[in-house]
């Protein structure tokens, strides 16, 4: 079965990793291809917490992710270990529908610097308060954006 074919429909994603408001979906190797089902899934609206930690999204992924108005109640997002750049986070920063995200994880993806600028002035994302790049680093918005590093 090719990689775009693993999943017949939304609900086999969902299958046992919908809790709640709490989407768990870190660890099942999704594509950016594949996150279109969730993308274009009304269950969508009703999450606020989306864990897609160790995926396979890429910048790609970030460019459907942005474009669902049904993630407009995202709140917390995990995109550790995606393959997202720079490219990535910059189009992050211009997202539409995720005024209310407040935080935010990127931890062990190629970022190199633009794309993290790109979202502290990011007008789009005015409730982002607490973002993890790399290991070790937090960035807090508190009278402007803090590096935080912690050991």
């Amino acid at each position: 079965m090719s990689q775009k074919t693993r999943f017949e429909n939304v609900e086999i994603i969902f299958e046992g990793r919908l809790r709640g408001n709490q989407l768990m979906l870190s660890g099942k190797d999704l594509t950016a291809e594949e996150a279109k089902l969730l993308w274009e899934s009304p269950k969508m609206i009703e999450v606020s917490w989306l864990d897609l930690a160790d995926n396979n999204l890429g910048d790609e992924g970030i460019r459907g992710l942005v474009d669902c108005p049904s993630l407009e109640n995202i709140q917390y997002l995990n995109l550790n270990k995606n393959g997202i750049s720079d490219q990535g986070l910059e189009i992050l920063a211009k997202a539409k529908f995720l005024g209310k995200l407040k935080r935010l994880h990127l931890k062990d993806n190629p970022i190199e610097g633009k794309g993290v600028v790109a979202l502290f002035s990011s007008e789009n994302l005015d409730s982002l308060s607490t973002f993890q790049i790399n290991d070790g680093w937090t960035c807090k918005k508190r009278e402007g954006w803090r590096y935080k590093p912690q050991t």
